[in-house]
């Protein structure tokens, strides 16, 4: 667009040349006069002016002067447009006027005047140069082909993701070459591109695209593509702008995987199977083929692997190192490279697992994938703290029935005994001898002593559970207490009795309480000697690994109801098939004993044999605190 300036005295006339200067597409600019004309000219450097010649104050070919003596306006193109001076006349010649033009003048003859001059004497827009400039400034990519298929014209934006190869790759070729997939991940072939149809004059939008760039990242692309057409409606081609929609992609992505995980977490039973279902919740709605997560073992402090994800045919490694990573620096890990990472779960302050994961595709520090990762953590170690919380008060509620009514039975039993053989007792007569009621006071007095060797355990076990009895810590030979153990049982169990067979190092060390440790021994090898048959076999062994020493107690005896195993642990409850064996007990040595290996920051577990009796696992750290 050329800026015009019209220097005309006549107002009609005016008016006529400015509409004709604006139908050509320029912007005009009025004077009334030559003085008012030649000032503007000098302040605003027309492109072109346009002046009658015969003006009051200062006339065209004046003010055409004063135009090629400033060096500002020399080279202004003029048209003059006169009433009285014929074209040839020597006042015309000396104005050097582009154009004289002679009133009465028509439209159409002026309109060709001014163009002529205008293209010649107005230098002219490169208008490629601007769409080029526009093409390649633009964030949005744009492809445009012929007819045949070739490509035509790749904006930097796409030569940025493909490269400049791109430009010399067949538009049939692109699907294959650069891995073209739909959304949904199937294989887009020959002819569907989006600028392949555009081609075949149908008009495409929001076409889903799924490709890949040079450092095999994956992106998500919506695609327009329509016909191009000349100016008679004939299509030449086609032309496409994809849209990045990436971003979108994945907030969508994020937002389904956070609902599926928390689905996952408001249904399941246990740690292990809400473990197993979150993994699978991530794999399936990020694509990721491997994870795993790991809680920290509170015996050792080492982190274990509690649950694992593995989609069909995908390779990883354990992730050991990346986890022990991420669990010291407390913060999410990225290891790019790896195409994987690692991500804290806290409970509360402290960190009581990790997630690893491993991805297909090479991974990016996306900072919306950190919030979504860090945020499943944390609901993780929520249902964490919250299925402690529910085991606690379960486990405390039956333990308070539990404990009456054992408390009751334990009680109640030798006292009824004491209170029958002392009523036999006083409704003895006067002449009975202490001799005819000996009998009668040796029951009375070995209930006297299991009552108070009932007390004296419970006491023990509350100070042991309070945290009032205080442990002796120093260095324990296990495999010397544990031998020890094994001879004081034998010795009282006598004969017949089940065989005691021991697998044990020649010394292993640990740090604890030499005594209590002994105590724990000879509970477990006495409840095996205790339930096991005469001539079975009981078998005590004693290992270690890296972390922790390892007793494991094996007999093949009358064994535990499964669904009564985890109640063992309870004061005095005795397992059904134990209480109605006739065999004495308490039902305070598993109780003892596990007090004791907590506070020794250990495990005790029970489980049955491959054929049946009980095995008894206990396991102790190495190293202190």
């Amino acid at each position: 667009m050329a800026a015009v300036l019209v220097v005309e005295d006549n107002p009609e006339h005016q008016a006529v040349l400015a509409e004709i200067v604006r139908r050509l597409g320029h912007q005009v600019t009025v004077a009334g006069d030559g003085r008012e004309g030649l000032a503007v000219a000098l302040d605003t450097r027309p492109d072109l002016v346009i002046a009658d010649v015969d003006m009051p104050h200062l006339d065209g070919i004046r003010m055409c002067r004063a135009l090629r003596a400033d060096p500002v306006t020399a080279d202004v193109p003029v048209v003059l447009i006169t009433g009285y001076l014929p074209p040839g006349d020597s006042l015309l010649d000396d104005t050097q006027a582009a154009a004289v033009v002679s009133k009465p003048f028509s439209v159409r003859g002026l309109t060709e005047t001014l163009r002529t001059v205008l293209e010649s004497a107005v230098p002219g827009r490169d208008d490629g140069a601007f769409l080029t400039g526009l093409m390649q400034s633009l964030d949005v990519g744009v492809v445009a082909c012929d007819l045949a298929g070739r490509i035509v014209l790749v904006n930097q934006a796409v030569r940025d993701f493909y490269g400049e190869e791109s430009v010399d790759v067949p538009l049939r070729d692109w699907p294959e070459r650069f891995r073209l997939k739909r959304h949904d991940g199937t294989p887009i072939e020959p002819g569907e591109l989006p600028l392949d149809r555009a081609r075949r004059g149908e008009e495409v939008h929001h076409a889903d695209l799924l490709a890949y760039d040079r450092l095999h990242r994956p992106r998500w692309f919506a695609v327009n593509a329509r016909p191009v057409r000349d100016r008679t409606g004939l299509a030449i081609g086609a032309l496409a702008a994809v849209h990045d929609v990436t971003a979108d992609h994945h907030q969508h992505q994020y937002e389904n995987c956070k609902t599926e995980v928390l689905k996952v977490l408001v249904h399941a039973w246990d740690t292990a199977r809400a473990g197993e279902a979150v993994l699978r919740a991530i794999s399936e709605c990020l694509g990721w083929p491997h994870l795993r997560l790991w809680l920290v073992d509170e015996m050792t402090e080492r982190l274990r692997p509690a649950a694992t994800h593995t989609v069909t045919g995908a390779g990883a490694g354990s992730g050991e190192e990346l986890a022990e990573l991420c669990w010291e620096r407390g913060e999410l890990v990225w290891v790019p490279d790896a195409q994987g990472g690692a991500v804290p779960v806290r409970s509360a302050e402290k960190v009581v697992g990790v997630i690893t994961f491993f991805c297909a595709d090479p991974l990016e520090t996306d900072p919306a994938l950190a919030v979504l990762l860090t945020g499943i953590a944390g609901l993780f170690g929520a249902y964490l703290e919250r299925r402690r919380s529910e085991e606690l008060a379960n486990q405390l509620a039956a333990s308070i029935g539990e404990y009456i009514a054992l408390v009751g039975h334990e009680l109640r039993t030798p006292l009824t005994s004491i209170a029958t053989y002392t009523d036999l007792i006083a409704e003895s007569g006067d002449e009975t001898t202490i001799g005819e009621v000996r009998d009668l006071l040796d029951v009375i007095e070995r209930n006297n002593a299991r009552l108070r060797h009932l007390v004296e355990r419970l006491l023990d076990l509350a100070a042991l559970e309070s945290g009032h009895a205080d442990l002796t810590i120093g260095t324990v030979d296990l495999s010397a207490a544990v031998q020890a153990a094994v001879a004081t049982v034998t010795a009282e169990a006598g004969e017949p009795r089940p065989q005691v067979r021991t697998d044990l190092p020649d010394r292993l060390t640990i740090p604890g309480d030499q005594a209590r440790l002994r105590q724990v021994a000879e509970n477990l090898i006495g409840n095996a000697v205790k339930y096991s048959p005469a001539g079975s076999t009981v078998t005590v062994s004693l290992t270690a690994d890296e972390d922790a020493a390892v007793l494991t107690v094996a007999d093949t005896g009358m064994g535990i109801p499964d669904n009564e195993r985890n109640r063992l642990f309870a004061r005095l409850y005795r397992a059904t098939n134990a209480r109605h064996s006739g065999i004495p007990g308490a039902g305070l040595g598993l109780a003892l004993s596990r007090a004791i290996i907590e506070l020794h920051r250990g495990t005790i577990t029970l489980g049955g044999g491959d054929e049946g009796g009980t095995i008894a696992t206990v396991r102790l750290p190495r190293s202190a605190p």
